[in-house]
């Protein structure tokens, strides 16, 4: 009795080794991210080794996040997997191709977005199971160039994922609901000086030439409001252009937001403004009066402005 449980003991570590499958992945190079999107080409390298000659993980697997699945191209190392001195399969595979991930907008331009490729083996997690392979599991190219971004370390980990369906398979329930998923993340950010120039510069110069508006004699009303005028439109010129390069999302990104306090800046500054006309109907006494109430709006405006503007980039600086 003894040694026949300790025959089942064997069997059942070597069927748990042989049924486990070890990863890890090299990236080559990134490149084409769109965001109206959610997409970007990954170019990589992916390998495994594991001991049961009667499975081949290299081709038992498939992507979670495609993007144009007809696009990739899957090429292997070996023409069948090799082994390994300690006895290991072993099998490299490389894919390039186009993945999607949606990406949390929230916070740009200053926004961290992870680029993920995502896999899990077609059959469940009775068959077998994904581990990371200790021995240097991710590498990047440090020849990578990613205009417009600064590259991360890459990470690489593996999660019970659980599909909430049976898959149409009555023999069991919840029989092929629980796979392992391999997640391979590289996280990028944008610089925030170069972007700080192309994005929150302009707005800026918008803003300064509507503070001249407050700078004209009270009695060139015209003058006055066409720069206020102006001044409104580029900006809504500016968003317009911004949100193009944008995907359809249901909230407001950062650049939203400083968009709207520019808004509220000008049309307040318009306001200001058209009352100060009504005031000088009244006669030329009242010019230094409107004079006054010009210099008291342009300084509590601005700083107001400056104050909210500054409180929105730290908070999205500290959230990166």
């Amino acid at each position: 009795m003894i040694k026949f449980f300790l025959f089942l003991f064997f069997l059942t570590s070597y069927v748990n080794a042989a049924s486990t499958v070890k990863v890890g992945a090299y990236i080559n190079d990134i490149h084409n991210m769109e965001l109206s999107s959610h997409s970007y080409k990954v170019d990589f390298y992916l390998w495994f080794k594991w001991q049961d000659k009667a499975i081949d993980p290299s081709v038992n697997f498939e992507f979670m996040n495609p993007f144009e699945l007809w696009g990739h191209t899957t090429t292997k190392s070996y023409e069948e997997p090799i082994r390994l001195p300690n006895g290991d399969y072993y099998q490299v595979i490389r894919v390039i191709g186009g993945f999607t991930h949606k990406f949390d907008l929230k916070n740009y331009p200053f926004d961290t977005q992870y680029l993920t490729v995502e896999f899990e083996p077609l059959d469940s997690i009775e068959s077998h199971t994904f581990e990371i392979d200790t021995a240097e599991n991710i590498k990047m190219n440090p020849e990578i160039k990613f205009p417009g971004f600064i590259l991360g370390s890459p990470e690489l980990e593996v999660v019970k994922q659980t599909h909430a369906t049976d898959f149409g398979d009555i023999r069991e329930k919840d029989q092929h609901s629980v796979f392992t998923r391999v997640k391979v993340k590289v996280p990028i950010k944008r610089p925030i000086i170069t972007y700080m120039v192309k994005l929150i510069l302009p707005i800026l110069c918008v803003v300064f030439s509507t503070c001249l508006m407050f700078l004209f004699r009270p009695t060139y009303v015209d003058a006055r409001v066409g720069i206020g005028i102006t001044s409104l439109l580029t900006i809504v010129a500016l968003q317009i252009t911004l949100n193009d390069e944008l995907p359809e999302i249901d909230y407001l990104v950062l650049m939203d937001k400083i968009y709207i306090l520019t808004y509220i800046f000008i049309v307040i500054g318009l306001a200001i403004v058209v009352y100060g006309s009504w005031i000088m109907d009244k006669g030329e006494d009242y010019l230094k009066k409107v004079i006054a109430l010009d210099r008291k709006a342009l300084i509590y405006l601005i700083s107001f402005y400056l104050f909210a503007l500054l409180l929105l980039l730290v908070q999205s600086l500290i959230n990166r």
